[in-house]
């Protein structure tokens, strides 16, 4: 680009960056000065420096929320990239059968994430819901899955599972049609067997699509807020309760706006660390 051409593509940017401004950037300042204050039913009313950060570090309510997320986060990132990756070496050839299934998995991740939520809902409750009606004639009609915190927490991770599967598929598919077919040709001309391509060929190759799958997940998991609302409410006795649900309670059931952004404050902390690590990872990927 020439010298003369920089103040129009300076003014260019000014509508992207008013943008920005007013929708990331004001939200931000704002929710951080809030954090500074005591709010209660969105009046501000004294300036109490970092004390609501003191109390939530400190509350054995968030700290339970933060071991929630981390479980609920790892586990379902483990078991949706899992089933994604197969999904995506089982559907990568191009015939009638496979695009017909490709198009079948992805059906739940076409349902918004509210309605999927209640779906699974139903089908979970205990009294009038599908489960109860399927197990009940071998003699498990009363068993209660989202009252129990183990299977309550094993419902929350399925209902991840169940929808971002497809998005992991879509995201390392693509990532597979990329890959040029002549370094396999020449490895199957060479006798090497599928195993040995597959551990020494296509997961080398596949590596940034592998991180990029794995950070998107895994920061949508940390910052999801419908699949524990609508599935469990965080119960049952706060097992379920998430870091984010946690924000959401101190904010609009305790009132309290001002622990409630200066946890909004940390969360959006951690995403930050989590960028920065993703892209580490990216940087030694390519060295690789």
């Amino acid at each position: 680009m020439r010298r003369a051409d920089w103040p129009v593509a300076y003014q260019m940017l000014v509508p992207a960056l008013l943008l920005e401004g007013a929708f990331v950037l004001a939200p931000l300042a704002i929710g951080f000065w809030y954090s500074l204050h005591n709010v209660r039913f969105f009046r501000m009313r004294s300036f109490v420096w970092l004390d609501n950060y003191w109390s939530i570090i400190t509350s054995p309510l968030v700290v339970n929320s933060l071991v929630v997320t981390v479980i609920f986060s790892v586990a379902a990132l483990v078991l949706t990239f899992a089933i994604g990756f197969g999904l995506a070496v089982w559907l990568q050839r191009d015939t009638a059968g496979h695009v017909a299934m490709r198009a079948i998995v992805l059906v739940p991740y076409m349902i918004a994430m509210l309605v999927g939520s209640m779906l699974l809902k139903w089908i979970f409750a205990q009294e009038s819901g599908l489960t109860p009606l399927l197990l009940g004639p071998f003699g498990y009609g009363n068993v209660s899955i989202l009252s129990d915190p183990k299977t309550a927490m094993a419902a929350l991770v399925y209902n991840a599972m169940w929808r971002d599967s497809a998005f992991a598929m879509i995201m390392l598919l693509a990532g597979l049609k990329s890959l040029p077919v002549q370094i396999f040709q020449a490895a199957r001309v060479d006798g090497a067997s599928p195993f040995y391509i597959f551990r020494r060929i296509t997961l080398p190759l596949l590596r940034i699509p592998i991180l990029i799958t794995l950070v998107r997940l895994f920061i949508h998991f940390i910052n999801t807020l419908t699949f524990p609302l609508i599935l469990t409410g965080g119960g049952p006795a706060n097992a379920t309760e998430t870091v984010v649900l946690r924000m959401f309670r101190l904010g609009f059931q305790d009132n309290v706006l001002g622990q409630a952004n200066a946890l909004a404050v940390l969360i959006f902390a951690g995403n930050i660390i989590l960028v920065a690590v993703l892209l580490l990872l990216f940087r030694q990927a390519k060295r690789l």
